[in-house]
């Protein structure tokens, strides 16, 4: 029978996880000792031999980890997948090293706590082809990467079935039907066992007091089967979940927090049955109601602000527009269509008439009006466009018809991209929620090992006490709160900011905020606006303004940079030339600027030193003695060098052409967001890639430390690590255009990401709105985060250390057990709910107005009918 029951040969007999050195732990299970890794495993594996369960063993071994393809229902569940074309609208894909990456997000029933996290990363990180798992706590979301040609969603589907989980496509509206669906099945099982809990103390008060006055026999029985019949339904339906968990964390060998629940709902059913059986013996079917009724409403509580906290996602996965009106044919005979949203093109035109919302990003060609934008950025009050302007999809059109191009479509478009974001920091669990996860993991073990203890302790004490203060140990030290003491604090709190116009790629980023010394700013497109204009044209050579003009707006038209845009757009209607349809190679050289060969000519734009150093045999210096010997700065701007003018040259193989000088003005607030973030005891400090005489008086004007102007960016990089190798930990902010390298060397990174194309960003979070006046809120909210962090962890580890002594001596009853864990909970849930909203001003009341419904396209109410 040992032979037959060992299921690992040189590891743990319970869990299968090898044996420390030096370790000699051992159980009897089935009249032989089998090796133990822990004495948690050891009291597991003891408890289920004393209970008649070793047989559990038996089964594991004819057959460890029921294969998938075992599963009928399941796979007969799954057989649509098979359709190659249904599978393709449930994954991503994209191209990796090895071949085609794909990507899915599922939602997952049944994630309790943070060892259903734990089991499944391991047994979904261990199926061969899989490369990236992330489980989201709250969200109940799971994010899965794997390589196509070894893994499918099937077999990923499949997988977690093996343990337990009932997992699904995330598709729009599934969400909201299986939280409406969550929400109904457990509130009717609180209402179950809140029935039964008053129906049972009627017998069990009679049973009191005729403990104290006499009873008849007959009466005893019948109060004792009247009390087995009331609880029955708690057990069998009530309490299904826990039991259900426990099963699972047991065939993975993962003790969770259901399993100390449901021995202590089994074991005192089991042990009042048998006592009703025998018509001896104490009966506990009052303890079982009401602890039941207890730790479900606990649940149930956690479950509402659980989804109440996802409703911002939830609003911003609904703002995807459902249809638009596309415009087909050209001019006059050009017709409206409805048509689905999904089916924009790019350069698809599109009506947007007041009151729908967009259905892409794009750019207005014809009309003027406001966009609502307060669910996307923040932003309460409608911002103004015209022709030119750029629009986001799922912003709502206020006042008069557009007219909009559409430039990103679909899963690129900037909604897309925020909701991407979200969703990510959700899935996303920093080291010391990782660290929480393995504590609560072992806390389980630990808490059954005492538990046993304490049960043989009081055989030799009391042995009609004995199952009664084993019961109160095993649901008072629970270690729920302790499991939701940072995803608790950390959704809410990228949540909070989500809301407000910063998104964060992780909840990493909170812990980073929070521990930062040292601001790094970049300054195009991050101090000042990022939308510089055209000023004045110096020519040094006998080219005329106009072919100037031309040549440089050749050069920087496919270019995303604000100093490109600004000089084609001041260029309205250039003069017809060789150089407007040039064909020519060109390339953008990051921190310097472009470079081309039009009509056999090399051209290069940017940078002074950079420019000329192409020139015939000029150097550096030459370079630098050429921005000496610049024409002064138009009036009007000369008076004010900070928010002046930025130089670039336009040279070729024989020298410098021209300058250009372009005004990039401050952006609103940026000196009061500065002095906010000096307040707060931080550094700050300015890299620019300008080299202008305007940098420093910028960093003069703001008391920036400038270490020096015309930063290239391995320069901004190198400056970046000398900090870090000084110990301190930077934050950098940059436009999140040319930044790359930039962004990805501080401990944190932001971008600016109004205008991006936010799916390419490589920030760790994202500034929706043009206000960096959010930085010093954001750093506030991320040490108000830890704070909260380190207050739930005091708690749930201050409520154990005072509840296990009260259970183990016997001073404190199971249903009482289960009200001070359940109370544990929420205690740490609520504390975590402060983080919804950001210190500070209040929070935009727009959002609110901005999601009442949904947003279909066509039909949305004007802005004076909303309320």
């Amino acid at each position: 029978m040992a032979a037959e029951l060992l299921p690992h040969a040189a590891g743990c007999f319970h869990c299968g996880l090898p044996i420390p050195p030096g370790v000699r732990i051992e159980a009897t299970v089935a009249g032989a000792a089998r090796p133990m890794c822990c004495i948690g495993c050891r009291a597991v594996a003891e408890m289920l031999d004393a209970q008649g369960l070793a047989a559990w063993y038996q089964r594991r071994a004819e057959a460890p980890g029921q294969p998938a393809a075992a599963i009928p229902e399941v796979r007969d569940r799954l057989g649509y997948l098979d359709v190659e074309s249904i599978e393709r609208e449930l994954v991503e894909r994209r191209d990796g090293q090895g071949g085609e990456i794909e990507r899915a997000a599922l939602l997952v029933e049944g994630l309790r706590c943070a060892a259903c996290v734990w089991v499944i990363e391991h047994h979904l990180g261990g199926l061969a082809g899989v490369q990236r798992v992330r489980v989201g706590l709250e969200s109940h979301r799971v994010e899965v990467e794997w390589d196509r040609a070894r893994v499918s969603l099937r077999d990923v589907l499949l997988r977690l079935a093996e343990i337990g989980f009932e997992a699904r496509p995330d598709r729009p509206g599934e969400r909201a039907r299986l939280e409406r669906e969550e929400d109904r099945r457990t509130l009717i099982r609180l209402g179950v066992a809140g029935l039964a809990a008053m129906n049972v103390m009627t017998y069990s008060v009679a049973l009191w007091i005729g403990a104290v006055e006499g009873m008849t026999t007959g009466y005893t029985a019948f109060m004792r089967w009247m009390g087995l019949v009331v609880s029955t339904p708690v057990v069998l339906y009530s309490a299904r979940p826990f039991f259900e968990g426990a099963w699972r964390d047991l065939r993975v060998r993962a003790p969770g927090m259901d399993v100390p629940v449901a021995l202590a709902i089994g074991g005192a059913w089991l042990v009042s049955v048998h006592a009703t059986l025998r018509g001896t013996g104490e009966v506990y079917f009052d303890s079982v109601c009401m602890f039941t009724f207890f730790l479900t409403l606990g649940r149930y509580l956690e479950l509402r602000v659980r989804h109440r906290a996802a409703e911002t996602t939830r609003s911003l996965a609904d703002a995807r527009p459902l249809v638009a009106r596309r415009l087909e044919g050209e001019g006059e005979a050009a017709s409206e269509r409805i048509v689905p949203a999904t089916a924009l093109a790019v350069g698809d035109r599109f009506r947007v008439r007041p009151g729908e919302s967009i259905g892409a990003d794009g750019r207005v060609v014809e009309g003027r009006s406001a966009v609502e934008e307060a669910l996307l950025t923040g932003e309460p009050w409608p911002r103004g466009v015209e022709v030119g302007s750029t629009v986001i999809a799922g912003s709502i059109n206020v006042d008069s018809p557009l007219l909009v191009e559409a430039t990103r479509v679909g899963a690129e478009t900037t909604l897309a991209s925020i909701v991407a974001l979200v969703e990510r920091a959700a899935a996303d669990r920093p080291p010391i929620a990782r660290f929480a996860d393995r504590v609560a993991v072992w806390f389980v073990s630990a808490v059954l090992a005492v538990a046993f203890g304490n049960w043989l302790a009081w055989q030799s004490i009391d042995p009609s006490r004995a199952l009664w203060t084993t019961l109160a140990v095993l649901v008072a030290t629970c270690p729920c709160a302790l499991g939701l003491a940072t995803p608790a604090a950390l959704a809410a709190a990228t949540r909070a900011l989500a809301a407000e116009g910063l998104l964060v790629s992780g909840a990493r980023v909170l812990e980073g905020l929070a521990s930062v010394g040292r601001f790094v700013f970049d300054k195009t497109g991050t101090l000042t606006r990022g939308a510089p204009r055209l000023a004045c044209i110096e020519p040094l050579a006998a080219s005329g303004v106009e072919e100037v003009l031309a040549i440089a707006r050749r050069l920087e038209r496919d270019s995303e940079h604000p100093i490109a845009r600004a000089l084609v757009a001041g260029v309205a209607s250039p003069a017809p030339g060789p150089w407007a349809h040039a064909p020519g190679e060109i390339e953008a050289r990051p921190g310097c600027g472009i470079e081309g060969r039009l009509a056999g000519r090399r051209f290069r734009i940017g940078r002074p030193d950079w420019a000329l150093a192409a020139s015939a045999d000029e150097g550096e210096a030459d370079a630098a003695s050429s921005v000496r010997k610049a024409p002064a700065a138009p009036a009007g701007l000369a008076d004010d060098l900070a928010a002046g003018l930025i130089w670039v040259l336009l040279a070729d193989d024989s020298g410098a052409l021209a300058w250009i000088g372009v005004a990039d003005p401050l952006r609103a607030g940026v000196e009061e967001a500065l002095a906010a973030l000096r307040e707060r005891g931080l550094a700050l400090e300015m890299l620019s890639g300008d080299a202008s005489p305007s940098v420093e008086a910028l960093a003069r004007r703001l008391d920036l430390a400038l270490e020096r102007p015309g930063c290239r960016p391995e320069e901004k990089v190198a400056r970046v690590r000398a900090l870090q190798r000084a110990g301190e930990r930077v934050a950098v902010v940059g436009d999140g255009v040319n930044d790359g390298p930039f962004l990805g060397a501080g401990d944190v990174s932001i971008a600016m990401g109004s205008g991006c194309d936010l799916s390419r960003l490589g920030a760790d979070a994202v500034l929706l709105r043009d206000d960096l006046g959010l930085l010093p809120r954001a750093v506030d909210h991320a040490r108000r985060t830890r704070r909260i962090m380190r207050q739930n962890f005091a708690w749930a580890i201050a409520y154990n250390v005072v509840a296990l002594p009260l259970a183990t001596t016997g001073h404190l009853s199971p249903w009482l057990a289960a009200i001070g864990m359940s109370a544990s909970s929420l205690v740490v849930v609520l504390n975590a709910l402060r983080l919804r909203r950001l210190a500070g001003e209040p929070r935009v009341e727009a959002l609110q107005a901005a999601s009442t419904g949904p947003r279909v396209g066509l039909a949305w109410p004007r802005a004076e009918e909303r309320p």
